[in-house]
């Protein structure tokens, strides 16, 4: 019989998770084997429960259990430990996003609630893991990420050649931790990353000395703008998280902020395009009070009305999203 669910896939998320958030991931990376009891009193938990976890660790292959005692393996210490502040995550590390995916996972279990009252239930706010959420978005794939740019700055350079200026710079809107950010400005752009003032603190921690090239300015984009002008605005995973009014006001402030030429850069699930833009959705009724995954059609009109001409949306190589791009008149 074939299953449509693999349960052991979703008790695998589950013992990770558990592992990061109890310690015993950190526990086992600071260097010497340990043995259970050592472990349980470096986290202030249960010999046994201790155990009984570092034997799932070690099934899963992130540990392993010699004479000595328990270790991480070369595997879990490459997807399970963090990146040193101002060095980028490596290609495989996956702990920030394993444990957003299971604080999505408690949410998907109110789905009864929200089909019955079409709202989530009040939840509490200290389950809110703010670090592990913008984290997350740090650990894409690099080759996504490379994509996303270079397809940027070669419309930029379209208009370019019509006679608009080369981008100077750009301003990452509500950019998480400065990760595409920092992708500008590895390739010469002023960049500006805006987001909410309470994450601007993880943002330096993880950009560390690239702050000295990349302005870190703290608001809600929902209200207003740093003033510009800039080249280019790239707004990733941003129009998901709000409803037709809030994203047609948005775009109009994007385009105020731009200066002739300039382009939006807009990353997201675009229904008709994207396989996996119905599961998006039901992720989106669960965390948001009126997110969505949105149409070509919304898309382009709420560009259009904002005054982006020349807009376009772009399958992505390596990743399941779109990326829509307009042009302010030059």
């Amino acid at each position: 019989m074939t299953s449509l669910v693999d349960r052991h896939e979703v008790e695998k998320l589950l013992v990770l998770t558990a592992a990061i958030k109890a310690g015993l991931v950190d526990a086992l990376a600071q260097g010497s084997p340990a043995e259970p009891d050592d472990v349980a009193r470096a986290v202030g938990g249960d010999e046994r429960a201790c155990r009984v976890m570092l034997e799932a660790l070690v099934a899963l292959g992130v540990a392993a259990h010699g004479p000595a005692g328990y270790r991480l393996t070369d595997l879990g210490k490459a997807h399970l430990l963090d990146s040193p502040p101002g060095v980028p995550p490596g290609p495989d590390v996956e702990r920030s996003s394993l444990l957003h995916q299971a604080r999505k996972v408690r949410g998907w279990l109110d789905l009864p609630h929200i089909v019955r009252f079409g709202s989530p239930p009040e939840r509490d706010p200290e389950e809110r893991d703010l670090r592990s959420f913008v984290r997350t978005m740090a650990e894409g794939d690099s080759a996504v990420m490379d994509e996303v740019v270079d397809r940027c700055l070669r419309y930029a350079g379209e208009g370019r050649e019509a006679g608009s200026p080369a981008p100077y710079s750009m301003i990452d809107i509500g950019g998480a931790v400065g990760h595409m950010a920092r992708r500008f400005a590895e390739k010469g752009l002023r960049a500006t990353l805006f987001d909410r003032p309470d994450v601007l603190p993880e943002a330096r921690r993880y950009l560390g000395g690239w702050t000295e090239r990349i302005d870190l300015l703290g608001g809600d984009f929902r209200e207003g703008l740093p003033p510009g002008p800039f080249g280019l605005a790239y707004l990733g995973n941003v129009y998901h998280i709000y409803g037709p009014h809030t994203n047609s006001a948005l775009s109009a402030r994007v385009h105020a902020v731009l200066g002739p030429g300039g382009v939006i850069a807009i990353r997201d699930f675009v229904w008709e395009r994207s396989e996996r833009a119905a599961m998006f959705a039901v992720n989106m009724l669960q965390a948001t009070e009126e997110g969505g995954v949105w149409r070509e059609s919304d898309f382009q009109a709420w560009l259009t009305d904002a005054g982006f001409a020349d807009v376009r949306v772009l399958d992505l190589t390596n990743s399941q999203n779109q990326l829509i791009l307009g042009r302010k008149a030059g």
